[in-house]
């Protein structure tokens, strides 16, 4: 899935946008795959929408458009709700059953054979079509009944396009409490989307029926569920994210900053998961920096094939990038230290570092980047007039929709 800027442009030039909206639902429809890169900030999606713009019609690419704008939106929402995001965000969760992830899903052992092979797609690849994650967060939620929030933190960690704003939310949107009602789909819905044509699941029935797919009226699993399944039906599923950062730190062999790397009186730039934008101050004399903070994968966990497709992709089209491992505040210390050392002997360095050493810090901002210090740059927004928390997308829609014409 890595690749260079310039190959990701030329995708870019040669797309043709004019089928995507009547196909993006199939899982073999005219959709891109380069979400990884725009939700890792290699891809703007200003670029994108240019470029498309450019060489085709309105009617062409108003549809990818409205879908872009969906992504821009979840970002406003965390941008202004913050961590909010993380809980029920305009209404409860009814009908939890399920505390924890469901043992079929984690094991891809639903029986809904598009569906298995999705999971086993997403822990192989880390992609997973945007149709195919709406019906497992909804088989999670509103079939199985679980808790929404572990099952999007189980999704998020294996997505290498992983966002915060858009898989919680999107989690939400489908298990109802960030939208009026609950999403669901049976077999038959199913199988139009993913080519396929399985018969006599537990999915495969009216839609009236479907709340009732798994439990009795009671609450209780049917009988003949538990030959498949095990119980307990869920189990808490955990990532541990000091030993991948370890991990990842002795295969790529990542140290603290290089002092003798760094190119003294010169401005950092600092990088993250979601900035990787190699066009970033491209033309000037930086220290650039990828900043992998323990206290973001602790609260937001990825595995470790993800965090090396951000180390991968950041060392391919960032030249000369270093890569630190901890917080920011342990980083600023680093930098402050390397910024004098040039001057003064390795005896007299601990008395000349202190709270006045200001170096010149860049970053962007992000939802992710509120605790950095320096120079906020802003990030690229398709409708950046288009700011404020607004409750719903066709709310926030209609005000993009405007600019457009």
């Amino acid at each position: 899935m890595n690749i260079t800027y310039a190959a990701l442009l030329e995708q870019v030039k040669s797309y043709q946008p004019g089928k995507y909206h009547a196909t993006r639902n199939y899982i073999n429809g005219a959709v891109t795959s380069w979400s990884p890169y725009i939700s890792r900030g290699l891809l703007s999606p200003v670029l994108v929408m240019e470029q498309l713009k450019e060489q085709h019609s309105y009617q062409e690419w108003i549809g990818f458009m409205q879908q872009m704008a969906w992504r821009e939106y979840f970002q406003r929402v965390w941008q202004h709700q913050g961590d909010l995001i993380l809980q029920d965000l305009k209404a409860p969760q009814t009908n939890v059953l399920l505390e924890q992830l469901p043992l079929p899903i984690q094991h891809a052992n639903i029986g809904i054979n598009a569906i298995d092979n999705a999971i086993a797609q997403l822990y192989d690849t880390g992609y997973l079509h945007n149709h195919l994650r709406m019906y497992l967060s909804m088989l999670h939620s509103n079939i199985f009944k679980a808790a929404w929030l572990p099952g999007a933190k189980w999704m998020y960690a294996h997505l290498l396009d992983h966002d915060p704003a858009a898989n919680f939310l999107s989690w939400q949107w489908v298990a109802g409490t960030f939208s009026s009602k609950k999403y669901i789909a049976n077999q038959e819905n199913i199988n139009k989307y993913t080519n396929t044509k399985q018969e006599d699941t537990f999915l495969d029935t009216e839609y009236e029926n479907l709340t009732e797919a798994i439990y009795n009226l009671d609450g209780q699993i049917k009988s003949n569920h538990t030959v498949n399944w095990p119980a307990p039906l869920d189990q808490h599923f955990d990532i541990d994210t000091t030993t991948i950062l370890n991990n990842i730190n002795e295969k790529n062999l990542l140290q603290e900053l290089d002092i003798n790397q760094v190119t003294p009186n010169q401005p950092f730039c600092i990088y993250n998961s979601f900035n990787l934008d190699s066009l970033w101050h491209a033309d000037e004399s930086v220290n650039r920096i990828l900043l992998l903070e323990p206290n973001h994968f602790e609260q937001f966990p990825i595995s470790e094939k993800v965090l090396q497709f951000v180390i991968d992709l950041a060392m391919t089209n960032i030249p000369d990038i270093q890569i630190f491992i901890g917080n920011f505040e342990d980083l600023i210390q680093v930098i402050k230290t390397t910024s004098i050392t040039s001057n003064v002997s390795a005896e007299n360095l601990v008395d000349v570092v202190s709270e006045n050493s200001k170096p010149i810090i860049y970053f962007k901002e992000h939802p992710t980047t509120k605790h950095y210090q320096g120079i906020r740059e802003e990030r690229d927004w398709l409708f950046s007039q288009v700011d404020g928390y607004y409750p719903s997308f066709f709310g926030y829609w209609k005000k993009c929709e405007r600019l457009l014409k």
